[in-house]
């Protein structure tokens, strides 16, 4: 075990998971979960990169994306850096979120004359998910700030139910993705856009290294035209061009990390330093440069140890 002033921050102190809302929040080198099965949880990564395991699928979340674990599905990880990576997890007492979602989409009247009446389900919900706004992820992470100072700690059960809010607000364009896929029967739609996500999924898990149409489609079991068609239906944009914002977002978070432009540029995917650097510029204004000139002159810099514990 590591020494008493490494132990994650565990917020409020003594809570139980799988019992009570909570937030978890640890730095490490080092760190193995094996299919551990908790409750409903939201995992984030404030720094470096992180692969859950979930139904032999490898689900790799980043600054810019989240993965939500549904409540009794196992999951592993093993965390094995020579950086530090940092975790912020936010796990929810069981019907928590069930009870706030049905509340907030269901009339007043129907909560005074059933207050036990059961919660719809929330299909395409679990797996990871892409946040380049940050309003999900940005919610969950502020709460480690708040919560290490105590700054809050009397709004600690109102934050918890603004999340689950968030989550509601979530899937329901998640929902709406979903609705723009073209299918007859709703069956058909449902199933195709479930294979979407698993072909999402692995674009994401892959997004460092040669990602084809033909691999994702294949990931998704789906044809590359179906794919293809699928995808920019759902998400408003082409396999090509959702690939292309994963490599941009992930050179930048190493260029704000200290690495060199030609590093971030082949580590992220990218081949040609030149197309990068004028890809870059045309999507941030300012070239890769610019960028790593920023964090010099800051002289900020990531450090830490090991930790064990579920994240």
């Amino acid at each position: 075990m590591p020494p008493a002033h490494q132990v994650p921050f565990l917020f409020p102190g003594g809570a139980r998971l799988g019992k009570d809302n909570v937030l978890l929040h640890a730095r490490a080198r080092r760190h193995q979960v094996e299919n551990y099965a908790g409750p409903l949880s939201i995992k984030t990564v404030v720094a470096g990169q992180v692969s859950w395991i979930i139904a032999r699928r490898e689900l790799v979340v980043d600054p810019s994306s989240f993965l939500i674990v549904s409540a009794g599905e196992k999951y592993s990880m093993n965390i094995a850096a020579s950086s530090p990576v940092e975790t912020c997890c936010a796990f929810f007492a069981p019907g928590f979120v069930e009870r706030t979602v049905l509340d907030a989409t269901s009339p007043l009247a129907q909560s005074l004359d059933d207050p036990e009446r059961a919660a719809p389900a929330s299909p395409y919900l679990s797996g990871a998910h892409t946040d380049a706004e940050r309003s999900l992820v940005g919610r969950v992470q502020s709460l480690v700030a708040r919560c290490n100072k105590s700054l809050a700690p009397s709004a600690w059960e109102e934050d918890f139910l603004l999340l689950a809010l968030d989550l509601q607000r979530f899937h329901q364009r998640v929902h709406e993705q979903a609705a723009r896929i073209p299918a007859a029967r709703n069956s058909t739609r449902q199933e195709l856009f479930r294979r979407l996500l698993v072909g999402r999924e692995y674009m994401h898990s892959h997004s460092s290294g040669p990602v084809s149409l033909t691999s994702a489609s294949r990931a998704a079991c789906l044809s590359p035209f179906h794919f293809h068609r699928g995808f920019t239906k759902a998400f408003e944009q082409t396999p090509h061009a959702y690939l292309t914002g994963l490599r941009m977002a992930q050179a930048r978070r190493m260029l704000e990390a200290g690495s060199l432009v030609l590093d971030a540029c082949l580590d992220s995917g990218f081949t040609s330093p030149s197309a990068f650097t004028r890809l870059f510029q045309s999507r941030y204004g300012e070239r890769p440069s610019e960028v790593r000139g920023k964090f010099a002159r800051s002289g900020k810099r990531s450090g830490g140890d090991s930790a064990t514990v579920n994240a």
